[in-house]
């Protein structure tokens, strides 16, 4: 071959492959900038994202699926106001036993497909059915349906065998997310039932409607989100404010997340050690201090001695030094709260507390035959949450005064929820006591009572708690909320009754959460967050800077 043929063919492969890799690292292959243009914000979480199942994910995946799905509508808690998301308007027959919702006609799928009442009905009743399978996930909310009905492609009705809040329900943190039916053609399977769904979206597949797409997925590092740029919401929002990628950087040491702001790796941290807050404000750097109803609650195993004594229990209710807790564990960023529904959260009671009374503690270990006894507990707790290690330190040193010796057990939270329901099987080597948080999925008492203390609910319950009748005043309470909400509230109050007397499980604080981020880099509001829906950022709301 002639050699200038031959220099000449080898400059058009180099160019060819020159512009196949610029093509590659603009993002051609959606509707992205080029990665050299785009605005990044970097979004620090505390935990590893447990899941991203739009209708079995429970837990901390939630700050995912809140960038990349949608429900019908949100609900506002702080201002009981409901916003339009995929319905545009709603309607209930008169005993609201039948609920009408109308689709927007310009929301697409991350496939291109018009979100319908179809899809609509796909993601719900999967939501359901897998949670009849099975037992597991949030699908519980929706055991009062009775059908879905789809008269055309934006209408969509809901047919529930009693009187129902359904805005509650499709409004909810959890078990309301809409997706595309086109899953089961993109995951190769053809039942909604099947596992290998549930794998395919945990591999970091998806096909929401919302604001984000998933690039990359790594639940332990890193979750990598591109705007997707056919949302309807920017129609309302500024889409040159919003971030064109969106990184949740995992996490779940409150040193890193500080020193990531501080050599600018990280935007918006979400844990940060609470007594640096005030030299990072000095440094230039903002917080947003939140409202919210995640509660954090020790849980005592009724299953074991010497927590299967209520008595026990009570003394050591009574031995934590409540103000000692929040002056050196919370630092101001908490409320003392023994209620296991949050301030401001419907059904919360202001009048449940547990005093400090040493005097009292000891009565109730005489009381129980116990006072005096070498008695050795354990507690396990989040190791990396700096309150929940405080509080157990402090707890520690309070029953010991009381001759109680405390093993301290800090863990990873996947450890803790795995070691949680083992209460139910194995009691003896579940540990006494073990503090579990909760935030709501949906605005009733009954989301925080049936999760943590109803006999149904194994997966949540690690109090290994069975009362039949304070379960029957729940289960009551519920039916009742859509018909007569006042005496759904009564029962609600007269379960909490049996709880603050038998004490299976004691509200130790509700958060106050502070978002520190890098005002030269993003500007956020308390709008940007919403108790409802924990950690997820709205993106509506804040700007990136450059």
């Amino acid at each position: 071959m002639n050699r200038a043929v031959l220099i000449g063919l080898i400059l058009i492969v180099l160019i060819v492959a020159g512009l196949g890799y610029y093509w590659y690292t603009s993002g051609k292959t959606g509707s992205n900038n080029a990665t050299a243009s785009r605005k990044v914000l970097v979004y620090a979480y505390e935990d590893s994202i447990t899941g991203i199942d739009p209708s079995i994910e429970f837990d901390t995946g939630l700050v995912v699926l809140g960038l990349v799905y949608e429900p019908l509508i949100y609900y506002n808690p702080l201002q009981d106001k409901f916003i339009p998301a995929l319905a545009t308007s709603w309607e209930a027959n008169e005993n609201h036993t039948i609920w009408t919702f109308h689709l927007r006609r310009d929301a697409r799928f991350h496939d291109g497909t018009p979100v319908t009442s179809r899809a609509v009905k796909f993601s719900i009743m999967r939501a359901l059915e897998y949670y009849e399978k099975t037992g597991e996930g949030p699908g519980y909310i929706w055991e009062d349906l009775v059908r879905i009905d789809t008269p055309d492609n934006y209408t969509v009705r809901f047919i529930m065998d009693k009187p129902m809040r359904v805005d509650f329900l499709v409004s909810a943190s959890y078990g309301s997310y809409i997706y595309s039916p086109k899953v089961l053609e993109e995951s190769g399977v053809k039942s909604p039932l099947d596992e290998k769904l549930l794998n395919w979206f945990n591999q970091g597949h998806e096909d929401g409607s919302g604001p984000y797409m998933i690039e990359s997925y790594n639940p332990e590092s890193m979750v990598k989100l591109v705007k997707f740029k056919d949302w309807w919401g920017w129609k309302i929002y500024d889409i040159n404010k919003a971030p064109d990628v969106l990184i949740i950087k995992i996490v779940t040491d409150e040193v890193s997340q500080e020193n990531g702001l501080i050599a600018g790796q990280i935007d918006i941290a979400t844990s940060v050690p609470i007594q640096d807050i005030s030299k990072l404000l000095k440094q230039g750097f903002s917080v947003v201090n939140t409202t919210t109803y995640h509660n954090y609650v020790l849980m005592f195993n009724t299953r074991r001695y010497p927590t299967n004594i209520t008595e026990f229990r009570l003394a050591v209710a009574h031995a934590i030094p409540w103000d000692r807790v929040y002056r050196e564990a919370l630092r101001g960023y908490g409320r003392i709260d023994n209620s296991l529904i949050p301030y401001g959260f419907p059904g919360h009671l202001d009048n449940y507390t547990y005093t400090y009374n040493l005097t009292l503690a000891r009565e109730y270990l005489e009381k129980a035959g116990l006072l005096g006894k070498d008695l050795k507990v354990e507690i396990m707790y989040e190791g990396t949450y700096s309150q929940e290690s405080l509080f157990a330190q402090i707890l520690k040193a309070s029953l010991a005064q009381l001759g109680i010796t405390v093993e301290l057990r800090p863990a990873s939270w996947d450890q803790m929820a795995e070691t949680g329901p083992t209460v139910w099987d194995n009691p003896d080597q579940a540990p006494h006591m073990i503090i579990n948080d909760w935030w709501p999925t949906l605005p009733s008492p009954y989301d925080f009572l049936y999760s943590l203390l109803h006999s149904d609910s194994k997966e949540w319950n690690w109090a290994g708690y069975n009362n039949t009748l304070f379960n029957s005043l729940i289960d009551k309470a519920w039916d009742l909320e859509g018909s007569n909400y006042e005496e759904a509230m009564q029962l609600y109050v007269k379960a909490q009754n049996i709880i603050y007397e038998e004490a299976p499980a004691i509200g130790l604080w509700d958060e106050i959460k502070p978002y520190v981020y890098n005002p030269r880099r993003v500007a956020i509001t308390e709008e940007s967050f919403n108790p409802l829906y924990m950690y997820v950022l709205f993106i509506g709301h804040l700007e990136v800077k450059g």
